[in-house]
């Protein structure tokens, strides 16, 4: 077992307030882990055409991450958070990031007409074994995280209020 942490942290490009918060989070939690990768993913999504790049997204981050190096990934897909996992197994990810309630507008409305509402950091805990999951909300601040096992760390257990927290 490797004592390297791999952050995974899904946005969405063009970046919006919640993507800008759960970024600095992420980047927050990797330069406090001793040795850590941070890897920002979008995904371009088939069903609007999304063609979001690389350099794009690279050169728009970097003044979110204070210094802290990403590799940044574009994938394509129709579901973000099956495009989720499959990253998160290829980069053997030990933390993802995620913001809370992200989900396109009509994946909202379809969910309220059919009753099967998808919570991506709920999707995530379901399918994802030995990750943690970690959900910051569109204020930036964070609940306590759990792993599929339930186990909690306490350590990001605390509160993250916006830019006064992340420095």
């Amino acid at each position: 077992m490797t004592d390297r942490t791999t952050i995974l942290v899904p946005i969405r490009y063009p970046l919006t307030q919640q993507s800008a918060h759960t970024l600095r989070f992420a980047a927050k939690l990797a330069r406090e882990a001793t040795a850590a990768e941070l890897v920002v993913l979008h995904v371009n999504l088939f069903q609007t055409n999304d063609k979001a790049r690389m350099s794009e997204i690279s050169q728009s981050i970097v003044p979110l991450l204070d210094g802290v190096e990403a590799t940044v990934l574009t994938r394509r897909g129709f579901l973000v958070e099956d495009v989720i996992l499959e990253e998160a197994a290829q980069t053997e990810a030990t933390t993802v990031v995620v913001g809370a309630n992200q989900r396109p507008t009509w994946r909202k409305l379809l969910s309220r007409l059919t009753g099967n509402e998808i919570v991506v950091a709920d999707y995530l805990r379901e399918r994802l074994t030995n990750v943690e999951i970690v959900e910051v909300n569109s204020q930036g601040k964070t609940p306590a995280a759990t792993t599929k096992r339930g186990a909690n760390r306490s350590h990001w257990n605390r509160t993250v209020d916006r830019a006064t927290d992340l420095d």
